[in-house]
């Protein structure tokens, strides 16, 4: 069994495990927070890097994987990093694709992944968690909202930074505030679009670097076969916690666009005009996060991956380790020569390892 109590933004993760589980014959059953609607505006381009390419290849049937790939978008030449005047400062070039055992770059969007992540399914939405219960015969019972109970071998938290499952699980487990915040959003690539983003944003990643520790990451979506996905321009503009107050009286989608806008308002009036530009309904905004080392625990039947235990301050890497997280879990299990929970006490040993090594990269990065 899989947890799924995500919040704005579902990753990828805990549908990877499912469908590797499944793979292998055994029952998993994926439960969800929201109910099943569509969001299409919830959607960003996500930069899944070579392990994470390769935890696709090791979970989805190969029909599955070949959509995923055929459905990402234009991976682009490099990262460049500019300043407010959008000169180019830095630039490290992205190997070219490779689809060897070396795994490969990819550029995908968020929810078109994720409905192929989901493709075949036990799916039950609508059930956010509330609580577990370690059993007696070694397993667990689950308690969801509404009155559902379920009981199986495993739970699996894939529910983001704000785990209600890790809460349970790792009670002194630390998720801290890095003091910045960031409103992001995305506009639909249309000529105009193209005429204003910088070069750099369209042939790859960017971000403009202020020297007040305002900066905006942008770069665009755009799929490699025409696959239906609306090519846009993804945009963030992340500020210290010290001008939040720009953003304290918007209450919705539109007012957080404009006040993106004006915290980039000295900077050139492109950037400015590709924020107001956007779809309201794809602007959110949130805080920026970082998990706290954990010590090792006593395995149960119950354990966390990807954000919901080593959330990390965004910069590239964190969708492609939370996969990874996905196919050792599930490779663990499926390869296990002794109990279960031998397995997954291998996983998180390991998971722990890397993942917090990632948190730490991370942080450099930033």
């Amino acid at each position: 069994m899989f947890g799924g109590h995500h919040r704005r933004r579902s990753g990828p993760r805990g549908p990877l495990l499912a469908q590797g589980l499944v793979r292998a014959g055994l029952r998993v059953a994926v439960y969800e927070r929201e109910a099943a609607v569509d969001q299409r505006t919830q959607g960003y381009r996500i930069h899944v890097g070579q392990e994470g390419d390769l935890a696709l290849r090791a979970c989805l049937p190969p029909e599955l994987y070949e959509r995923a790939v055929a459905t990402s978008g234009v991976l682009g030449s490099g990262v460049s990093f500019l300043d407010p005047q959008l000169q180019v400062v830095h630039r490290l070039e992205v190997p070219p694709d490779s689809a060897d055992s070396a795994g490969q770059h990819l550029v995908v969007d968020r929810v078109t992944l994720r409905r192929i992540l989901l493709t075949g399914l036990d799916v039950r939405h609508g059930s956010p968690f509330e609580r577990y219960e370690l059993l007696d015969d070694g397993r667990v019972r689950v308690f969801f909202a509404g009155g559902e109970v379920a009981d199986a071998d495993l739970l699996v938290a894939a529910d983001g930074t704000h785990s209600r499952i890790r809460a349970q699980l790792l009670p002194d487990a630390e998720v801290v505030e890095t003091g910045q915040f960031l409103i992001y959003g995305k506009t639909p690539l249309i000529p105009r679009v193209r005429e204003l983003a910088p070069a750099a944003a369209l042939d790859g990643f960017s971000i403009v670097n202020g020297p007040d520790g305002r900066y905006m990451p942008l770069a665009a979506f755009e799929s490699r076969t025409g696959t239906g996905v609306e090519d846009y321009l993804m945009w963030v503009v992340g500020a210290p916690g010290s001008l939040r107050s720009a953003v304290e009286s918007a209450v919705d989608g539109r007012g957080l666009q404009e006040a993106a806008a004006k915290l980039i308002a000295d900077w050139p009036a492109a950037l400015g005009e590709l924020v107001r530009l956007g779809d309201p309904r794809s602007v959110h905004s949130t805080t920026v996060r970082t998990a706290e080392p954990v010590p090792p625990w006593r395995s149960v039947p119950v354990t966390v991956m990807g954000d919901a235990i080593h959330t990390m301050v965004p910069t590239g890497n964190s969708a492609a380790v939370a996969m990874r997280d996905a196919a050792l879990l599930c490779r663990r299990i499926v390869e296990r020569r002794g109990s279960l929970l031998d397995a997954v006490h291998e996983y998180e040993a390991e998971m722990l390892d890397y993942g917090f090594a990632a948190v730490a990269r991370s942080l450099r990065g930033a």
